[in-house]
């Protein structure tokens, strides 16, 4: 009895981490590309790790809305969720005023999604005046070519300028690739961001059913239906001019191939210019622009595509190639993208952003004997499964947040 008396008693679980995500837009707006899928992954993974995690989000969706989410909470997705009813613009809504104080006396560590979105700098401004730790994503938007876009590198440099006094507070600055976190480095030597901000690089990942063959397809369509295959959004970023440019080469010796670009489109200017070059070249017959594909349907493109280009003038990531490798598929990515362990794990190849050689790497994949192919699909596959799984993941990312909030 007197051992007993004396043991020592169980030490009680530490409470979950009470995480706040802030996003301008959430899932399910694939309108706005593979960030807001990986963001939800990365959600409903810190959920099933043991956090308590929230999002205030806006229904915007591109040029639609999420009405039918619009204005409530919403558990069913598996993410405690806030969408609020823009009002203003495309992702302006004022509600996120009244709910974000209470939902900021929740947590305890708030993490932002965005930077020139008014809602990020809500989330930024008011996590600072609550006391908050807060980790920021920026979402490539601090990268050379996004800085140049849209209102240009100077105006852009100039409003970092003014938020520096807001920036120095963060916690932690989170990317997911060395190329962003380099970006972020680059810009704090130069002044425009304060230094010695944390940089946590947690890539994106998968899930582990995504690694499993679709049942039905088969393991090499013929010729005459291999389809190359670009996945995303319609918009100047993407470079889709090369991809055609670069596939008009390659139907120069190869005509039975086919280009498929699958993702949405709100820049009617751009889907325009886009079209007429396909004709200019001759091969606006071979050429299918889908729009935006649902989850099945985009799995089911991504494994039967004989390969995946990445022709972006830059991504933070690409979590599209990531997709596109889980599934089997090797991938042609231009350099601007982070991708260029494309090469070294003999998983496709990571070339000059010019017509020839992303014609020139696609032959030599679509050239391959059946069993080369098939090793190829399982490299594919091992690749993703060593490095991208999203419990190992979600443990690096929540290891900074703990740290942040000690």
């Amino acid at each position: 009895m007197s051992r007993l008396k004396n043991a020592a008693a169980p030490t009680p679980p530490a409470p979950p981490l009470r995480v706040l995500h802030v996003v301008p837009s959430f899932y399910p707006a694939h309108g706005y590309g593979g960030p807001i899928s990986a963001l939800y992954e990365l959600c409903r993974q810190q959920v099933a790790a043991g956090l308590a995690v929230r999002v205030l989000t806006s229904d915007a969706n591109g040029a639609s809305r999420l009405t039918e989410l619009s204005g409530r909470w919403v558990t069913e997705l598996g993410v405690p969720t806030f969408y609020a009813p823009v009002r203003i613009g495309e992702d302006i809504a004022p509600s996120l005023l009244w709910h974000l104080p209470t939902e900021l006396r929740w947590a305890q560590l708030v993490h932002v999604s965005g930077l020139w979105s008014p809602t990020s700098l809500l989330g930024l401004g008011l996590s600072r005046l609550f006391g908050k730790p807060t980790v920021l994503t920026p979402h490539g938007a601090l990268m050379p070519w996004a800085l140049q876009s849209g209102r240009g590198r100077d105006r852009k440099l100039a409003v970092l300028r003014t938020l520096r006094p807001l920036l120095s507070t963060l916690a932690g600055w989170h990317v997911s690739s060395e190329a962003e976190a380099q970006a972020l480095r680059e810009l704090a030597d130069q002044g425009h961001l304060p230094r010695a901000i944390p940089i946590v690089l947690v890539e994106h990942g998968v899930r582990a059913e995504e690694l499993v063959p679709l049942p039905g397809l088969p393991q090499r369509p013929s010729s005459a239906g291999l389809r190359i295959l670009v996945l995303g959004r319609i918009h100047p970023v993407k470079h889709l001019e090369l991809a055609l440019r670069a596939f008009a080469k390659l139907r120069e010796t190869d005509p039975p191939y086919r280009l498929i670009l699958a993702g949405p489109s709100s820049d009617a200017d751009y889907r325009a210019k886009l079209d007429a070059l396909a004709t200019s070249l001759g091969i606006a017959d071979a050429v299918e622009f889908t729009g935006l594909v649902g989850p099945h349907e985009k799995a089911q493109l991504l494994e039967e595509a004989a390969v995946l280009w990445l022709c972006s003038h830059m991504e933070s990531f690409g979590v599209v190639a990531l997709e596109a490798l889980a599934r089997g598929t090797p991938v042609v990515a231009v350099h601007g993208t982070p991708w260029h362990s494309l090469a070294t794990a003999h998983l496709g190849h990571y070339v000059a952003p010019t017509p020839e050689a992303l014609a020139a790497a696609t032959k030599e994949l679509l050239q391959l004997s059946s069993a080369e192919h098939e090793a190829l699909r399982g490299r594919c596959r091992q690749f993703v499964a060593d490095r991208y799984t999203w419990p190992v993941l979600e443990a690096r990312l929540q290891a900074f947040y703990r740290a942040a909030t000690a």
